[in-house]
């Protein structure tokens, strides 16, 4: 089984004329601070022993012991819904839980969306200024943010094949990921609309950095799980999308493909590919060609082509394992938007971002008689990406139906309060919906909780374990903090006292 799981940097700014005068930090920070205290008032139960004199419930940073450090006092932004939401490089930065198919990797990056924008108009009351938030990945003025997917891959797997099947993958799904952007370059110096936003700042093929030299393939191998099991593959070149469809292709399709390098499975490589990966986003017309290792010439949809048949055997059963709950459904729907592609951006238009956003814009260039370096096109690609369901153009075509969605309104309401059922992410989750004024400290791959004059920290290494069909029967009737170590020690979990 696969787990997955998708990280959003969220562009923020300041609406007015005051936008100038506030430090990106600071306002990051209030936009986190705001959301955090939402969390708290969504997600944590009522019942919590931490009280003030007159019953209000104490923040946690209030109600740690005197010997715990300031980092560990802050350090606690995991939400109950298993999320993780803080500041990182400027930006409000939301983590979407361990999740174990595409399609919950969509509800729980959906989720983020909604817990952002509430925590933006939180912020907004609270500085008397108008607070937005955008889902895109560069400001237009030559700095980009990320979006980053996270893969689980087996240990065994050699990074070289990773390195040199993956980023084939990666400079030629452009067609299918993009957000589409107004301006070519790092500036938006050349006229011009390209397909995805993230290209044009990527200058290496393998690297571990992340905000300057980006490489293709990144190294950070950070797997907060099993090190002698897993490897973390953290995926930096990816764009933030606000439509729903193709952040479903963008984390199956590299599920699958992750596979197929796992299976053993190899297929030509795109040369040179990061001018490929510019070349190929700058091409709307979808017809760049560009050569690969076995002397032939492909666009990007044929390179996509020949991944998708090398990786049907994989999805077939006929080698590997399915690591993806909906890796069949996300192999019909990538072979699907292959065939639709060869008719061009408009017949993409229904279900991907820069499809949507090219056709849209070209028709108002049409009829305004507007071209590329209009200002009104580059503000219109702005709006696009805003998350006010008022205000955010890809919100409000999907609202009318013209993008199509992926999971439902319930589903991603569930998600925003719930965390997932098959990862340990709901153990977490569930701990701090129940116990919240007990957590003093917690990461992906552990909790500690005060309970009494005891600290217990609570081990998580593996992904895949601590959930809810494990523990969710058995914690039913717990009511207090100490039961509940009781049950877990009790269930075999792996409990460390100091």
């Amino acid at each position: 089984m696969s787990v997955v799981g998708i990280e959003n940097e969220y562009g923020v700014a300041v609406e007015g004329v005051h936008g100038d005068r506030v430090d990106p930090i600071t306002l990051s920070a209030a936009v986190v601070t705001a959301g955090t205290s939402l969390a708290s008032r969504w997600d944590y139960a009522t019942e919590s022993p931490l009280r003030d004199a007159r019953g209000y419930h104490l923040p946690r940073h209030e109600a740690l012991p005197d010997q715990l450090t300031d980092e560990a006092r802050y350090a606690n932004r995991l939400l109950g819904n298993g999320a993780r939401f803080y500041v990182d490089h400027a930006h409000p930065e939301y983590s979407g839980p361990e999740v174990t198919s595409a399609r919950d990797a969509v509800a729980w990056d959906r989720a983020g969306d909604l817990i952002v924008q509430a925590a933006a108009e939180q912020a907004s009351a609270t500085l008397g200024e108008r607070v937005r938030v955008f889902k895109n990945t560069t400001d237009g003025k030559g700095s980009s943010y990320g979006c980053h997917e996270n893969h689980l891959v087996p240990r065994g797997v050699p990074f070289d094949a990773i390195v040199e099947g993956f980023t084939t993958h990666l400079v030629s799904r452009v067609p299918f990921t993009g957000a589409g952007r107004v301006g070519i370059g790092q500036h938006g110096e050349v006229t011009g609309f390209q397909i995805a936003q993230r290209p044009d700042f990527f200058e290496a093929r393998v690297g571990l950095e992340t905000t300057v030299r980006r490489p293709l393939i990144n190294t950070r191998d950070e797997p907060h799980a099993d090190v002698l099991r897993w490897r973390r593959l953290h995926v930096i070149t990816g764009d933030a999308l606000v439509g729903q469809w193709g952040t479903w292709l963008k984390v199956g399709a590299a599920s699958l493909v992750l596979q197929a390098i796992a299976a053993g499975l190899t297929w030509p490589s795109v040369l040179n590919p990061v001018a490929a990966f510019r070349a190929y986003s700058h091409d709307p017309s979808l017809q760049q060609r560009w050569t690969c290792s076995d002397g032939v010439d492909r666009t990007a949809v044929e390179v996509q082509r020949m991944l998708w048949e090398r990786v049907s055997p994989v999805v077939a059963g006929a080698v590997g394992e399915w690591w993806l709950d909906d890796a069949g459904a996300v192999h019909a729907a990538w072979g699907q938007a292959l065939d639709d592609a060869s008719r061009g951006a408009d017949a993409l238009a229904d279900r991907l971002d820069w499809a949507a956003k090219y056709r849209l814009l070209q028709g108002l260039s049409q009829r305004g008689g507007l071209d590329w370096s209009s200002p009104r096109l580059a503000a219109l690609d702005l709006q696009w990406a805003d998350l006010d369901p008022d205000k955010g153009i890809g919100l409000t075509l999907e609202r009318q139906g013209a993008l199509r969605t992926v999971v439902t309104p319930a589903e991603v309401e569930h998600a925003r309060t719930e965390p997932p059922a098959t990862t340990r992410a709901w153990l977490r989750g569930w701990v701090l919906h129940h116990f919240a004024g007990h957590v003093v400290q917690a990461t992906w791959d552990q909790f500690t909780v005060q309970v009494g004059g005891r600290v217990v920290t609570v081990r998580l290494p593996e992904p895949l374990d601590h959930t809810a069909a494990r523990w969710d029967h058995a914690l039913d009737e717990v009511t207090d903090a100490a039961e509940m170590l009781r049950v877990l020690e009790t269930g075999g979990a792996r409990l460390e006292r100091s």
